[in-house]
């Protein structure tokens, strides 16, 4: 690798996915220096990105740097990569990646930068990826996430964003979390204009990714029925509340739903006019159908559509409460009347605005340690981060009493099994279902 600069290593990058988010980040990679190949599953886009220095389906309109090349060769890309940035749809990150991912090595960082739960298994990208990369690969992954429209970052405009890593213990007596791999991630992808803050709460980062394009549908459909400000207002923050709600009995610091992962990316999506999720929302309110909206995307994905099923799916199993991001469930995928859902979730019991375990959480240890770290669903790294120093303890292991997890103590696998019966694996989504939220043949990502 080759230094630039006070912190900037230029080195060989590699991103997965062809797509507009995809090909802003490689824009991105390749304004800074680094040696950058973009893998894209189309011939038309691999060719237009070679020949014309431009991706017209996904990214109209935003010229690529000539230093920047396409190829459809996955595992040649990903053999020739010390950084990969992944960016295909959650649904198609095990199809993709699949038998390449034998083709990782040690020495290299794979940062996901999609934003999403499984519909299948209700696993976040992080589970996923476990299933899939090679054991000794498994300390190597990084995630981002943070409020970044593709548009934006490929012209340059002042971005942040968070990418977290799970902390590791440090050796010969050192306090606190080691977070050298965020903090390698975060040196090579920051400039001037992409700045990288970094955290080791990979659980709440990837929740509040995921959740909050729900939310962004939800006040999409509140601006589309012609509601006002303080409508939309109300959205946001109790949306954010039962994001928060959500990511603390799944391990996450409750703090990072106040950061740019979090609050960040809420307002952006819930608020600006490029937001795709909000955009679905919008011709939702209006009456449009689903199936005629996602018609008219020509392939792109608005990943709350399909997310909504899992949160709804995962809210129920760990007991928690979510009447926005249940209400928005029904008005996508059950035909639901939006106002009549407005309604009833309105004229719910009352209730304080805060729960009182919610604000245990924060201030108390509430679960005591977990003494294996190769349980996913209940380890929760950012609670020891020095930057939170009154924060300590974990969930309620019996909030996850319904899910399976391996307590043997060998070789991590993924926190929820995907060998569960079929009886207890989405009992309440018809296999129809998924296949029209997504097509089988995979799309691209915003």
């Amino acid at each position: 690798m080759l230094k630039v600069g006070h912190n900037t290593e230029l080195c060989k990058v590699g991103v997965l996915g062809g797509g507009s988010w995809g090909t802003a980040l490689a824009i991105h990679c390749a304004r800074l220096g680094h040696d950058t190949v973009l893998w894209a599953r189309g011939a038309a886009t691999v060719d237009s990105i070679n020949l014309r220095h431009e991706n017209p389906q996904y990214l109209p309109g935003f010229p690529c740097p000539p230093a920047l090349t396409a190829s459809c060769d996955l595992e040649g890309v990903i053999k020739r990569s010390e950084l990969m940035l992944m960016v295909v749809p959650t649904q198609y990150i095990v199809a993709t990646l699949g038998e390449a991912a034998r083709a990782l090595r040690p020495h290299q960082i794979l940062v996901s930068c999609s934003k999403g739960i499984s519909l299948s298994s209700l696993e976040t990208v992080d589970e996923l990826l476990q299933g899939v990369v090679p054991y000794e690969f498994r300390s190597r992954l990084a995630y981002l996430s943070g409020p970044s429209f593709a548009a934006e970052v490929a012209t340059g405009q002042p971005t942040a964003v968070t990418v977290a890593a799970k902390a590791r213990k440090r050796g010969g007596g050192e306090r606190g979390p080691d977070d050298q791999l965020a903090a390698r991630v975060q040196s090579l992808l920051s400039s001037p204009r992409f700045r990288c803050y970094r955290s080791t709460d990979v659980v709440g980062v990837e929740m509040a990714g995921a959740l909050k394009n729900v939310l962004a549908i939800a006040c999409g459909i509140s601006d589309g029925l012609g509601f006002g400000n303080n409508a939309r207002a109300a959205l946001i923050t109790r949306g954010l509340y039962e994001i928060t709600k959500l990511a603390v009995a799944r391990g996450g610091n409750p703090l990072t739903m106040s950061g740019l992962a979090g609050m960040g990316d809420v307002v952006l999506t819930c608020t600006g006019d490029l937001s795709r999720n909000r955009t679905v929302g919008l011709r939702l309110g209006r009456g449009e159908r689903l199936r005629d909206i996602q018609a008219s995307m020509g392939g792109a994905v608005a990943e709350g559509v399909p997310t909504a099923v899992a949160i709804r799916t995962l809210a129920r199993k760990l007991g928690v409460e979510c009447p926005i991001m249940e209400g928005i469930h029904r008005v996508i995928h059950e035909g639901a009347n939006a106002q009549e859902v407005v309604t009833e979730v309105m004229s719910r019991e009352l209730k304080p605005e805060v729960a009182p375990d919610i604000i245990r959480g924060v201030l108390t240890n509430n679960g005591g340690t977990n003494s294996n770290h190769h349980n996913h669903l209940l380890e929760c790294p950012a609670r020891s981060d020095p930057a939170f120093p009154g924060i300590s303890g974990h969930p309620n292991p019996a909030t996850l009493a319904n899910f399976s997890v391996d307590r043997s103590g060998s070789a991590p696998t993924t926190g929820i099994q995907r060998n569960l019966p079929d009886q207890r694996r989405l009992n309440s989504i018809p296999g129809q279902l998924a296949s029209q939220v997504y097509p089988r043949s995979p799309p691209s990502i915003d």
